[in-house]
């Protein structure tokens, strides 16, 4: 069962308005929570994306869509550092003759002339270079598709090299190719540890062994992708005329790569899904870290909103949408997670605690109390864990608890902002939808959007059923899982 489209589920952090509680807390009057991690996210799959710097990616990448992509090459595309090429776009600017695509009688003209000439041997090493280094913003949901395209662009670069030169010309060619290659392996790989290192709390020899088997993953696809070769080669002389050129189209034959090779079972210790599945789970846990740093949580939301993403990964073990190995990673590494998350929000009170403002009373900007969390997040997944994953319940349980521990925080911390009324107002709406006339005239707007498209508009909900419809959309996500969600 994959799980890439858990990776287009809003998050629920990111939904969820934790309320009053975080009201005059913020230590950054500029800082805001809506962006989540504050970095971007993709929210699309790669292979939706068709632009110059992933040629081929979309699937069903026709005969048609290579010349296009050559016609784009001459026509539109040019190079900023290139004077010459400058000019001839201005030129056809000039002319009237600049556009982005071609006319079915244009790419039918271009086409005859290819099949006429042909295409060379040699290698867009700029081009390649952009391709691959893209992908060190590899995303979660984009991963499976990443490391596909990576071993195939590679692969069939190496045949293009090794049909067209020889000797030490072929030597230099292909210490090219391995450079760009492992220059953009190496970000890729780098970057997606790097995502779960720095928000799971990942040790030394578990990034190590994300790293291997990253490397053991991409070479299983380029041993198989290699594999696929005669094949595909037959397929293409199948194709008449256009084989005189498309034989020397890499990203195309890139493409008939991913679709005739499929590697066998993987020896590396974690699974692309596995890795898939981590990275979702440390966007989750990193939107907290952020949040956090600027005050956007507090101990209760934090312990809610994190038992939230450990409920998912305990869904996921469950139901074997990872494997064992992966399990252990996940369940391991939490504690680490948890504290960085913690550590940040404990990190930002200090700093605000600092430069109180004239009048502000000592412990305005209290410590963390790790008790309220643990407390709150025990209560979460100890009733998650003996209902059966009944989430609904749990966060109820959750909910419950946490009113009375913050009211405890209360009588021992009078003066700390984050408890008092402003907690107290959090858990008396946490269950209420806003009235109407609270809901701003934007927001009023993006509701009636959120409807036309058949998606159920969050402002209008309580805080509580957030959670519940973050919890469906996960669950059809991952397929469903027969359990209880009734809230």
């Amino acid at each position: 069962m994959n799980i890439t489209n858990f990776g287009n589920i809003p998050n629920i952090t990111n939904q969820i308005t934790t309320g009053a509680p975080q009201a005059g807390l913020r230590c950054d009057s500029s800082a805001t929570t809506t962006s989540g991690s504050g970095m971007p996210k993709s929210s699309t799959p790669l292979r939706h994306l068709d632009v110059s710097g992933r040629q081929g990616y979309r699937e069903g990448y026709s005969i048609r869509d290579a010349a296009e992509s050559l016609w784009k090459q001459e026509n539109v595309n040019f190079n900023i550092f290139d004077p010459a090429s400058i000019n001839r776009m201005q030129e056809r600017v000039r002319s009237g003759l600049y556009k982005m695509t071609p006319t079915d009688d244009e790419l039918n003209a271009y086409i005859d002339k290819l099949r006429q000439t042909g295409l060379d041997g040699t290698v867009d090493w700029s081009g390649l270079s952009r391709e691959l280094e893209a992908f060190k913003s590899t995303t979660p949901e984009e991963l499976e598709d990443g490391l596909d395209y990576l071993a195939s662009r590679y692969v069939s670069v190496m045949d293009k090299l090794e049909r067209n030169y020889t000797g030490d010309e072929l030597t230099a060619q292909r210490a090219k190719l391995e450079e760009i290659y492992q220059a953009g392996k190496t970000g890729m790989i780098d970057n997606y540890t790097k995502l779960l290192r720095d928000n799971l709390g990942l040790s030394a020899s578990d990034a190590q062994a994300v790293k291997d088997s990253f490397s053991t993953l991409l070479a299983e696809k380029v041993d198989a992708y290699r594999g696929a070769l005669d094949k595909v080669s037959e397929d293409v002389d199948k194709t008449g005329a256009d084989s005189v050129w498309l034989k020397n189209h890499d990203a195309y034959i890139a493409a008939q790569l991913r679709t005739a090779g499929t590697a066998g079972q993987s020896q590396a210790r974690y699974s692309a899904q596995d890795l898939a599945a981590a990275g979702q789970i440390a966007q989750s846990y990193q939107t907290e870290i952020f949040n956090a740093s600027s005050c956007g949580r507090n101990e209760a939301t934090l312990a809610l909103n994190l038992s939230m993403a450990d409920m998912k990964a305990e869904t996921m073990i469950q139901k074997g949408l990872v494997s064992q190995n992966m399990a252990a990673l996940l369940r391991g590494s939490r504690a680490q997670g948890h504290e960085r998350a913690l550590a940040a929000l404990d990190q930002a009170l200090a700093k605000r605690e600092s430069s109180l403002a004239p009048g502000e009373p000592r412990g305005t900007f209290a410590p963390v109390d790790r008790s309220v969390f643990q407390g709150i997040y025990q209560a979460v997944m100890g009733a998650f864990q003996q209902n059966g994953g009944n989430a609904a319940e749990a966060i109820r349980a959750g909910a419950a608890y946490g009113q009375k521990v913050t009211a405890q925080a209360t009588a021992q911390n009078p003066n700390t902002l984050r408890w008092g009324i402003n907690i107290e107002n959090y858990w008396k709406d946490f269950y209420t939808a806003p009235a109407d006339k609270e809901i701003t005239a934007l927001g009023k707007q993006i509701n009636r959007l959120l409807v036309q498209i058949g998606q159920t508009p969050s402002q209008n909900s309580s805080t509580y059923q957030k959670y519940m419809d973050n919890w469906r959309d996960f669950l059809t996500a991952i397929g469903g899982s027969g359990l209880d969600i009734r809230a």
